[in-house]
């Protein structure tokens, strides 16, 4: 779960850093994927993003139950899962916000 969090993490922080090769513009419609012919695509990139969450809030949603119905007594562990499933969560959401404020300032540009 984690660790594909931090892999997107690190993608995003690697999005960021400033181009050192010539930029290429493709045309619409050629059917390249955003990660080039051997990274994975943007799609696949977001839908494992999306699974992460779903299962992170899924393992805390089955600890929470596992609690309540007495199979656990470690409210410890209930706690951290939790807290983990908000972060991914969070996460999730800032990466959303972002691409929306992408999008918006991109419509808003003047052709």
């Amino acid at each position: 779960m984690l660790t594909s969090v931090t892999a997107l993490a690190s993608r995003a922080a690697a999005a960021q850093a400033p181009a050192t090769g010539p930029v290429r513009v493709g045309v619409a419609g050629e059917g390249r994927r955003a990660g080039g012919p051997d990274g994975p695509a943007f799609s696949d990139t977001l839908r494992d993003a999306v699974d992460s969450v779903d299962q992170a809030q899924k393992a805390a949603d089955g600890q929470v139950e596992a609690f309540v119905a007495g199979e656990t007594d470690n409210v410890h562990d209930v706690m951290i899962a939790l807290n983990q499933a908000e972060l991914h969560f969070q996460l999730l959401t800032e990466v959303r916000n972002k691409l929306l404020e992408g999008y918006q300032e991109i419509m808003r540009m003047q052709v």
